[in-house]
């Protein structure tokens, strides 16, 4: 099992900064009224959100990795090639 560092937590720039790869939560919903994924992460707040929609699954993984590197320049200031970070999508279900 290799070593991550998640996003939430104290800290996680350093952890970017020295190479250490990091993950990020995202939940997943299919919305069946609307026909389309939903995914959100909060593991960016206070400074982003993220919420993105798409009718397929590969477009909903498309949309929230664009959406992460989004996150990542605004939170680091700059681009943030050279940075691992792999989303980790959680099910959930609508009440």
């Amino acid at each position: 099992m290799k070593f991550s560092y998640p996003v939430a937590l104290i800290g996680w720039r350093l952890f970017a900064r020295l190479g250490v790869p990091l993950y990020v939560r995202v939940s997943v919903m299919y919305d069946k009224e609307a026909g389309v994924f939903v995914a959100t992460c909060d593991d960016f707040l206070p400074k982003f959100g993220i919420a993105v929609e798409s009718e397929t699954w590969e477009g909903t993984n498309k949309e929230v990795r664009i959406a992460i590197e989004e996150a990542m320049e605004d939170c680091m200031g700059k681009k943030t090639k050279g940075f691992r970070l792999d989303p980790v999508f959680r099910e959930c279900h609508a009440s």
